[in-house]
């Protein structure tokens, strides 16, 4: 019988998590700024993501199943409560308005797949589907097995921030860039974890966080 996780396991699990996405993201853009461009870029980005997080979070539901709120075959449903509709028609009425308002009148980005538009399918699809798996579907799932709800949805947003911080420090952002990032993801995890604890369903989330990156990306 395997030994159940303590917290501190944890918290140093992240760290290890950290770390490696730390090096990835540095390494990653490297190769992206001096070797490939355009799609390839994309792919690469999901290809890194998708082999460092997904099997990372799929050990940790495994390791911790009998530990979690809400078991892993249940992540998934059909469980669509009136708030993520609400939430949806909020979120969308917000990012028109922003779009209005940064560029006076309709837009849409030219280049969705290159490197001078970015790169769609890692930011919009893929870090939605990915982020959410790991995040509400591990640390907030099992956060909230162990500790009160308000307390469980901050640190999991909080860790949730922290991830973002190896690819404002590759990209070598502004402190300006750092604060406008934190600004945008610190309350989006709040949301989502909010979002997951009233819904017990990973979908709400994952469609949220993949309209809002997919119209930042390409309308705002």
């Amino acid at each position: 019988m395997q030994r159940q996780w303590s917290g501190k396991q944890l918290y140093i699990n992240y760290l290890i998590f950290w770390v490696i996405w730390l090096i990835a993201q540095t390494y990653l853009t490297t190769i992206q700024t001096r070797y490939t461009t355009g799609v390839v870029n994309d792919l690469i980005d999901i290809s890194v993501k998708a082999a460092i997080w997904l099997p990372l979070g799929i050990f940790w539901l495994n390791r911790t199943q009998s530990q979690l709120w809400l078991s892993k075959k249940h992540l998934y449903n059909r469980r669509f409560p009136a708030v993520f509709w609400w939430l949806l028609v909020g979120m969308t009425g917000y990012l028109f308005i922003s779009m209005i308002l940064k560029h006076h009148g309709l837009y849409m980005t030219a280049h969705p797949f290159t490197k001078a538009g970015g790169n769609f399918l890692s930011v919009a699809l893929a870090a939605g589907l990915i982020e959410e798996f790991v995040f509400r579907g591990f640390f907030c799932n099992y956060l909230l097995a162990h500790s009160g709800v308000v307390k469980a949805i901050v640190i999991q947003a909080l860790l949730f921030q922290a991830i973002h911080f190896p690819i404002y420090w590759a990209q070598e952002l502004s402190w300006r860039g750092w604060l406008s990032g934190i600004a945008s993801v610190l309350p989006l995890g709040l949301i989502f974890g909010w979002l997951f604890y009233r819904s017990k369903n990973l979908w709400p989330g994952t469609i949220l966080h993949c309209v809002w990156d997919s119209a930042i990306f390409l309308f705002v």
